[in-house]
């Protein structure tokens, strides 16, 4: 072996090991035999963290790609032999693949770095060549704020067309193009995701609710509104709003921030009351839903869809037929059930509605039975004002006119308007003149409600 091969060989392993102290396992790996082989991955840096999508095809399920750019793309991959001429006389041997760039792109590349060698022939290239690619690889190929991904979309939807290209166009040989299998929008997503879920779990960061430090590990950051929590401090928050029943709007902890906690958020930090959560939430919704109503019975709660304005519904898990407006058992033409207070409810809301909301309330109700229960109501009220049960039969007895001694029309018994008890005494009048009573000496003294 010539002494000039050796001088080579020992400047290649001092360059290796220079390389293995500047680059981390991640970028920089090398094997070493009768020759060197490297392999480096480049992760190129994107200006202003911001790179959003140029000419996208946009499939039919496109709003499921939330985000419009992304901060990380996927490595650059080189691969390299170093000749025993190397450095003296040949540069090193290497191929360029990428997934998101195009033929032609990866060839700029290659004509690049042999560029870079021609200028530095005779010296070690390699550190030149990695710096240029992991510092100025997008601002080589203009690519400043976008990245066009309509080749990426091209192979994905016709392999075919690909391969005629390819024969057309005289791309370098050491330029390797890899596609991806998947959607090319969401390739690019989920690396995305993937990077800057491991470059935040590898950083501590300060819970917006405890103020501690935390690693990564032991945080989230919401997707909607970016604040960071430790997971303990927001499981806790979250258990909380889904025992209180406030499942419809869960919204970030920040008392300046009205952004929602995602479902999948929910999920992931709270498995063991994602089911209730998921059950109150379908609840609330079917309750939104007008034309959707819950059968009654507690043992089911079937919900089910109203036909129309029949008041009869029959939920099809337990076959129980009950009214839509009263939600009892199906009572026919007969009116619903009603207590004073839905009664008075109801008075109000017709006399001081406007038409639209009484034409709404006589379709729900029934114009007839609307009638019925204003009359009962006035009725009540006028007995509760001007009439009182006999004490005897109970039965309401209205005082006209005259003196304050009664007679119950239904069991004749005599009884006094004013205190209400029953006059057992011969002589009726007698009661109005006991001094032990109340009520001495006012026979015909006028009772003002």
């Amino acid at each position: 072996m010539s002494q000039t091969i050796i001088n080579n060989r020992d400047q290649q392993i001092n360059e290796i090991m220079i390389l293995l102290n500047i680059y981390n396992y991640n970028e920089f790996s090398y094997h070493k035999t009768d020759i060197i082989e490297c392999y480096y991955n480049v992760f190129p840096a994107v200006n202003d963290n911001l790179l959003r999508f140029e000419n996208v095809y946009k499939p039919v399920n496109y709003n499921t790609f939330s985000e419009d750019c992304i901060k990380y793309l996927p490595p650059v991959r080189v691969y390299l032999q170093l000749p025993t001429d190397y450095p003296d006389k040949k540069s090193p041997n290497f191929y360029v693949s990428a997934s998101w760039l195009s033929p032609w792109q990866i060839s700029f590349i290659c004509q690049k770095l042999d560029e870079i060698w021609t200028d530095n022939k005779g010296q070690e290239i390699l550190f030149l060549w990695f710096e240029f690619l992991r510092n100025d690889l997008l601002n080589f190929l203009q690519i400043k704020d976008a990245l066009d991904i309509s080749f990426m979309y091209m192979v994905h939807d016709s392999i075919t067309d690909y391969f005629k290209l390819n024969l057309t166009l005289q791309n370098d040989i050491r330029a390797i193009y890899n596609p991806p299998f998947s959607n090319p929008m969401q390739f690019l997503i989920n690396y995305d995701r993937y990077q800057q879920k491991v470059k935040f779990e590898s950083n501590y960061h300060v819970c917006t609710i405890c103020f501690d430090y935390h690693c990564g590990k032991q945080c989230i950051k919401l997707r909607q509104c970016n604040h960071i929590y430790c997971k303990q401090c927001i499981q806790e928050y979250i258990v909380i709003k889904i025992n209180e029943n406030y499942v419809n709007n869960i919204v970030c902890a920040d008392l300046n921030c009205n952004l929602n906690i995602t479902f999948n958020e929910v999920k992931e930090l709270c498995p063991e009351l994602f089911l209730k959560y998921e059950t109150l939430l379908l609840q609330m919704t079917i309750n939104t839903m007008q034309n959707v109503i819950l059968c009654p019975r507690k043992s089911c709660h079937c919900p089910l869809i109203k036909n129309g304005d029949d008041p009869l519904a029959v939920c099809g898990e337990c076959d129980y037929p009950f009214c839509i407006y009263c939600y009892k058992l199906y009572h026919g033409v007969t009116p619903c059930i009603m207590t004073n207070i839905d009664s008075a409810k109801l008075i109000e809301e017709y006399q001081n509605g406007d038409k639209d909301k009484k034409r709404l309330l006589e379709k729900e109700y029934g114009r007839k039975q609307i009638q019925i229960i204003v009359e009962e109501h006035l009725s009540k009220q006028h007995l509760k004002k001007h009439a009182k049960p006999c004490p005897n039969c109970c039965t309401m007895v209205s005082k006209i006119s005259g003196c304050n001694k009664m007679t119950c029309a239904y069991c004749k018994v005599y009884f006094c308007w004013i205190c209400g008890i029953q006059i057992t005494t011969k002589n009726a009048y007698d009661h109005f003149l006991s001094l032990d009573v109340p009520c001495y000496k006012r026979l015909f003294e006028e009772i003002r409600e």
